[in-house]
């Protein structure tokens, strides 16, 4: 009776330990002369680091036929990786002696919904059960820095179309948002378009209205200097003079919790007398946007000769929030 109950208990402790891996999937390198690699990738709380005994370093081949893949650790190249996060991985890929395409298959795909990241050609592939990827490569080559596994970080926007974020990785985004920084001058945020989101730096995020948008891993060469908009990751609840996105306006922050993850605040040197108890954004180059007051006046999206606009109150706005007229 008691061997029967150990039994039952490590069958209930196996399956426990299945159940927290919430992610996983078999991405195989196959070259043009039909010569192929597969490295398994497994994501879950149970890893709490990123070496386990189950891992296996990568048996890389050097002959001419042979082609390889593989995940790039700091304690080695893995044919098995298991962390308790593949957001940022990289594939690791040797080619052999047959220039051209290359195809990147993907199986046993389960869990959270990942992405793989082409950073040669900026393209972001959604992994699928029975999904692939083709690039093209020259032969004998060794390419570590182009392949990433990414989760797209959503973003969805308010009821005028604005969204408070910021992030700790460089995010690029994948869909026709349009961001921006922003620099304090009085009771006015002046909002200047970046192209993508910095790591540790505030953006605000501007679209269609109450519209889910997505991030993925990358950068770009917009220049932050002068931005305003803190990350929330920085603040600290003994912080004073801090203002929030509502709306379409920052308000003073009242309250000791501490703000929501990856958004944006602003906070200002001074409090009390002159202080503005209003913060208002103008985007650099338009004009009557900033002046809508969209706590009265609903926005109101719409399609016209096959481009999104939004119309509030008696004007019409295209998504760079430019009137159109």
């Amino acid at each position: 009776m008691k061997k029967t109950f150990l039994t039952i208990l490590a069958a209930i402790s196996m399956m426990s330990a299945w159940a927290i891996e919430d992610a996983t999937v078999d991405v195989t390198l196959l070259s043009p002369n039909n010569r192929y690699s597969t490295v398994q990738l497994e994501q879950g709380a149970l890893y709490t680091n990123e070496k386990n005994p189950t891992d296996i370093i990568a048996n890389i081949s050097n002959t001419t036929t042979a082609v390889n893949i593989y995940a790039i650790a700091d304690y080695g190249n893995m044919s098995i990786m298991t962390t308790n996060d593949l957001f940022g991985t990289y594939l690791g890929i040797t080619t052999n002696a047959s220039a051209g395409n290359y195809t990147l298959s993907f199986s046993n795909v389960s869990g959270m919904q990942l992405y793989l990241v082409d950073h040669a050609e900026n393209q972001i592939k959604a992994i699928t059960e029975g999904g692939s990827y083709v690039f093209t490569v020259a032969a004998s080559s060794v390419i570590e820095d182009r392949f990433e596994i990414s989760r797209n970080i959503a973003v969805t926007t308010n009821a005028y179309g604005y969204a408070s974020f910021s992030h700790e990785n460089d995010l690029i985004p994948v869909d026709g948002q349009t961001l921006y920084k922003g620099a304090i001058n009085g009771d006015v945020l002046a909002l200047d378009p970046v192209d993508y989101v910095k790591a540790g730096e505030g953006v605000i995020v501007y679209g269609v209205p109450s519209t889910t948008y997505y991030f993925t891993v990358g950068n770009g060469a917009a220049d932050f200097t002068g931005n305003d908009l803190k990350a929330t990751s920085t603040y600290n609840t003994s912080m004073k003079n801090v203002f929030v996105l509502k709306g379409n306006a920052f308000l003073e922050y009242v309250g000791t919790n501490a703000l929501a993850a990856y958004k944006a605040f602003i906070q200002l040197p001074q409090s009390g007398a002159g202080a503005p108890s209003r913060i208002r954004m103008v985007i650099n180059g338009t004009q009557g946007v900033e002046d809508v007051e969209t706590e009265t006046i609903k926005a109101e999206k719409f399609v016209e000769n096959g481009q999104v606009l939004i119309r509030r109150g008696n004007e019409v706005y295209n998504l760079q929030g430019q009137i159109v007229k």
